[in-house]
């Protein structure tokens, strides 16, 4: 039996419900979820507004680095820029990663000050808010001029409109309107050639990496069809066609061929924990940082592969202090292993490419600061965007003697990040 509510409020039974009425429930759900982004669009429009600031050190920009260093501030041009301290604010309140709170606070702007239109028929109810959202982000990077004249040309079709039109009408746009604009574009596209290189590290995914290339079509195809023919070579004639390996698996072994055949011995570096104890059991569990845990197994094939330095486990439970502002090697090691992760809330910076950070400020010996300030339980890793929260926008933490970390926002509002990345609201 399913028992759901409809949108008058009167609670049904649908097991046995005709499907006109069952239809006309999705419908309304429909609707209420509507009502719900648009709801979430209208607060996250006041709370930017209320957070307007005419300073840009004091804006939020996309990325983590020092906001001295980069331009693009969120929302699109024509719309005001927003304190940082508004990101941290949304994103604790939701859960959600600094990342998540800035697109939403940015599609909110865009929509209300460069696609005004869009933005009533959305709060008429008459296109899906998830569906603005993919508009205004489609648009964020156009001059006001050329988001306008996309907005003309999808209102009528935005509650329908697919993201293979969109791209297309914006790029009409692009090419009409912001000509220079473009073609700087495509400079910068140009310069995010690259390869790209992201572990998959969940359930069935475990030792699996996914590489994505970008460059010039021409020299793209070309590797393709440099895979393609060692995949070729990988047939084995004694072999019926129902018995090869897949095609894309044969890339893959011609891949692996093609890097054996030309590697110069360049060493990878690995960091992966396990128990010596373990070892014997093929179906025991070690981690490797950055790519998570993998069986015993996996890992023994990995190392008889390569070459590799047997780094002997530290003492977790050292608690030595230095009289100098930077830990010593081994103090950064040992607070990179306990805290993985950044220590913020919902915040899933590795901590590898954190900042360890004073949890109480250093203050200079010469200052009058006290002996044994850096130590492992007076430092954590925090990234360059939630360093500066802590720094510059009123955002405060301890770390509780079980490992736990306590934040509190300027508002009083406190969060416990625990030792496993669950964070919890207090």
């Amino acid at each position: 039996m399913v028992m759901e509510t409809e949108l008058c409020g009167d609670t049904v039974e649908t097991t046995g419900v005709e499907d006109e009425r069952l239809v006309q429930m999705i419908i309304d759900s429909e609707i209420e979820e509507r009502i719900a982004g648009r709801r979430k669009l209208r607060l996250a429009l006041e709370l930017a507004e209320r957070h307007i600031v005419d300073d840009v050190l004091r804006a939020a920009h996309w990325c983590d680095a020092d906001p001295r260093d980069i331009e693009e501030t969120i929302g699109g041009q024509g719309t005001p820029m927003i304190a940082s301290e508004a990101v941290e604010i949304l994103a604790t309140a939701l859960g959600i990663s600094a990342r998540s709170a800035m697109q939403l606070l940015s599609d909110a702007l865009d929509l209300y000050y460069r696609l005004p239109q869009l933005w009533w028929a959305m709060d008429d109810l008459n296109v899906a808010p998830w569906r603005a959202r993919k508009i205004a982000a489609a648009t964020h990077f156009l001059s006001p001029k050329a988001a306008q004249y996309v907005e003309h040309q999808v209102l009528d079709i935005a509650d329908s409109c697919g993201p293979v039109k969109l791209d297309r009408i914006v790029q009409d746009a692009a090419t009409r309107f912001d000509p220079v604009e473009q073609t700087e574009a495509e400079d910068e596209a140009k310069a995010a050639w690259g390869v790209r290189v992201e572990d998959l590290t969940l359930g069935p995914w475990a030792g699996t990496s996914s590489m994505q290339l970008v460059g010039p079509t021409p020299t793209i195809h070309a590797f393709n069809d440099l895979l393609s023919k060692g995949a070729h070579d990988q047939l084995d004639p004694s072999l019926a066609a129902e018995e090869q390996s897949p095609l894309e698996h044969r890339k893959i072994a011609a891949l692996n061929s093609l890097i054996s055949a030309t590697s110069t011995g360049v060493p990878t570096k690995a960091y992966v924990h396990f128990d010596l104890t373990d070892l014997p059991d093929k179906l025991a569990f070690g981690a490797v940082e950055r790519f998570g845990p993998l069986t015993i197994r996996t890992i023994k094939e990995w190392l008889g592969t390569t070459r590799f330095t047997l780094q002997p486990v530290l003492r977790m439970d050292r608690g030595d202090a230095v009289d100098q502002h930077d830990p010593p090697a081994w103090m950064r090691e040992l607070v990179i292993l306990r805290d993985a992760e950044c220590a913020f809330p919902w915040c899933h910076k590795n901590s590898r490419d954190c900042d360890l950070d004073h949890i109480e400020p250093y203050v200079e010996m010469d200052d009058g600061g006290p002996p044994g300030q850096t130590r492992p339980d007076n430092l954590a890793p925090l990234c360059r965007r939630h360093h500066r929260a802590k720094t510059l926008r009123g955002w405060t933490y301890t770390r509780n003697t079980d490992g736990t970390y306590t934040w509190t926002s300027k508002h009083g509002r406190q969060f416990t990040v625990h030792t496993d990345g669950r964070v919890t609201r207090d």
